[in-house]
C-alpha cells in the first residue's frame, strides 16, 4: 500500500536522488510512502522533487562526458558481474517493493541481468560523447512491475549509444533504480550518465520541455504506457515504448 504525505514521520527512512553521480537528499514539500503489504509499517520515503530540482538532473546529463567503446564494454562486464553477486539483494528490493513473492523478484534480477549480457555481445554502434558532453539526454519513464529490468531496459542502452539518462522510476519501486545507478558508478559508469529522480506525472510531463532532452522512453504496462503515448502526441520530441 501506498499514500502521500505532507509531514512525513522521522522514524521514516527517505530514499535520496542520485544526481550527477552521487546521492542527494532533500526535504521535499511532499512524500510518497511505501509501506508493507502485510504489516502497513511505513518502510520508506520517497521525496516527490519540483521541475527545478529535476531539471538540474537532467541539466547534469546533458554535459556528461561518456566512456570509449573498450571502457563501455568493460564497464558492461562488470555489471554483468556485480549484479550476479548482489542478485538475492536486488531480487528483495523488487519483490518488496512490488508486493511480490520473492520468485518474482528473482525472475526481474535474471531478465535484468540477461538485458545486460545482451548489451555485452553487441557491437557498439552509438557516438562517443565529448568531455564536454553532447547537449542532450533521454528521459525515462518506468511504470509499475519489473523495476530491476525496467531500469536496465530504459537507461542501459541509451548510455551504450553515447546517450545519458535521467530516469524515473515509478513511485512505489524506486530502490531498484537508486541501486543500480549507484552500482552503475562502482563499475566505472561516469558521473551524470544515469540520474534517478522522482516525480508525479505532472512534473514529468514538464521535463519532456526542458532544454536537451532529445526523446522519452517508457517501460511498464500496456495501459500505463498506452496513456504516456497519447500524450507525447502533443510533445516535440518523440516517446519510445521499451518492451520487457
Amino acid at each position: 500500500m501506498t499514500g502521500c504525505c505532507t509531514l512525513p514521520p522521522r522514524e521514516a527512512p527517505a530514499i535520496p536522488l542520485w544526481i550527477n553521480g552521487r546521492p542527494v537528499l532533500t526535504m521535499a514539500p511532499v512524500f510518497h510512502e511505501i509501506r508493507e503489504s502485510a504489516t502497513q509499517r511505513l518502510i520508506r520515503r520517497v521525496p516527490m522533487v519540483d521541475q527545478a530540482l529535476a531539471a538540474t538532473a537532467v541539466a547534469y546529463a546533458n554535459q556528461a562526458a561518456g566512456l570509449l567503446p573498450a571502457a563501455m564494454s568493460g564497464f558492461l562486464k562488470e555489471l554483468v558481474l556485480a549484479l550476479q553477486e548482489l542478485e538475492a539483494h536486488f531480487a528483495g528490493l523488487s519483490a518488496v517493493e512490488s508486493h511480490t513473492h520473492l520468485d518474482a523478484g528473482k525472475a526481474d534480477v535474471a531478465h535484468a541481468i540477461a538485458a545486460v549480457e545482451a548489451l555485452v555481445a553487441e557491437p557498439l554502434i552509438g557516438e562517443v560523447r565529448t568531455s564536454s558532453g553532447s547537449g542532450y539526454s533521454t528521459l525515462a519513464l518506468a511504470g509499475p512491475g519489473m523495476p530491476l529490468s525496467a531500469a536496465v531496459s530504459l537507461v542501459l542502452p541509451v548510455i551504450q549509444r553515447g546517450g545519458a539518462a535521467t530516469l524515473v522510476p515509478f513511485p512505489d519501486a524506486p530502490s531498484c533504480a537508486l541501486a543500480l545507478a549507484e552500482l552503475c558508478g562502482q563499475c566505472g559508469l561516469p558521473d551524470g550518465l544515469f540520474n534517478v529522480i522522482y516525480v508525479d506525472d505532472t512534473v514529468a510531463s514538464g521535463l519532456v520541455a526542458e532544454a536537451g532532452i532529445r526523446q522519452v522512453r517508457v517501460f511498464g504496462p500496456s495501459a500505463w504506457a498506452q496513456r504516456w503515448q497519447t500524450a507525447a502526441m502533443n510533445w516535440p520530441v518523440p516517446c519510445e515504448r521499451v518492451l520487457a
